[in-house]
């Protein structure tokens, strides 16, 4: 299902460079096997030789983008880490201005539960892993991985397949986003139920629960994994927290905090994050 063709060349592209104090931030481009290509952002340290470095993958939240790490990234060039930020395919995705609100809401939906583009995604993060060891400045076994929601459910599958990762970190994920979907309560929950016919959305996710990040999770060794979740999110409940982390193999590590889903003015989280991927990552 995740398997790509890895003679395809990348050619990726650099569209622009900014320089900063110590480091630099390229808007680069790649190729995706699924077709398109994958808008990233590699920032990258200043003046460290010729030494190797460890680099962090990032993969926003659903309601972020490739900016949504770009601080984060540029705090870790500091420390001597080079970053790659890639946006997730559905926001590569053409919605229609000339629909209507209903239109558009529907539109949304199916967006929302195209298998394809979540295959797509953990493909595409594989093919970043395939840049990133391509780079010189980049020590291809000291790779590690940030995703938040969308990135962190979808990270637990990328995890399961991607053996080039040695550190996972992933925030407020879904265990079993198939269940939310059926269960929850939220109000994107139910657009959901109220636009997919009952037999579709049966047949929708029937076929999608085989891509549940808890299936994957458990197959993350021997790289390690760190847990953060938040007490008040309003996606992710502590029974879908506790299976995550229950399913996932060892090493991993499990961090709470008292914040939203956002990890919003949470300094704690990334603190914690940043301390943890340079003992893992050396």
């Amino acid at each position: 299902m995740f398997i790509y063709d890895k003679t395809l060349p990348l050619s990726w592209e650099e569209h622009s460079v900014a320089k900063k104090e110590g480091y630099s931030v390229r808007d680069i481009s790649y190729d995706s096997p699924h077709g398109g290509k994958v808008p990233a952002y590699l920032v990258t340290p200043d003046g460290r030789g010729q030494t190797p470095l460890p680099a962090v993958l990032f993969l926003h939240p659903g309601q972020g983008n490739r900016s949504s790490f770009l601080p984060e990234a540029e705090r870790l060039a500091a420390q001597g880490i080079v970053s790659l930020l890639i946006d997730a395919p559905f926001l590569r995705q053409e919605l229609s201005s000339e629909l209507s609100q209903a239109e558009r809401a529907v539109q949304l939906v199916e967006m929302m539960v195209k298998k394809e583009l979540y295959i797509q995604t953990v493909v595409d993060l594989q093919r970043a892993v395939d840049l990133l060891t391509s780079l010189d400045i980049v020590d291809a076994d000291r790779i590690g991985y940030v995703g938040h929601s969308y990135g962190a459910t979808w990270g637990g599958v990328f995890a399961g397949v991607e053996k080039r990762v040695k550190a996972f970190v992933l925030m407020a994920g879904y265990s079993r986003s198939t269940v939310w979907h059926r269960t929850s309560g939220h109000p994107v929950a139910d657009l959901v139920r109220q636009i997919l016919p009952k037999e579709r959305f049966e047949q929708v996710f029937a076929e999608l629960e085989a891509l549940d990040a808890v299936h994957y999770i458990k197959n993350a060794a021997p790289a390690s994994v760190l847990f953060q979740f938040v007490h008040n999110d309003e996606f992710i409940d502590k029974e879908q927290a506790d299976q995550y982390s229950a399913a996932a193999s060892t090493p991993r590590e499990v961090k709470w905090y008292e914040s939203d889903h956002l990890f919003t003015g949470c300094g704690e989280a990334e603190a914690d994050r940043r301390d943890w991927l340079l003992k893992q990552l050396g």
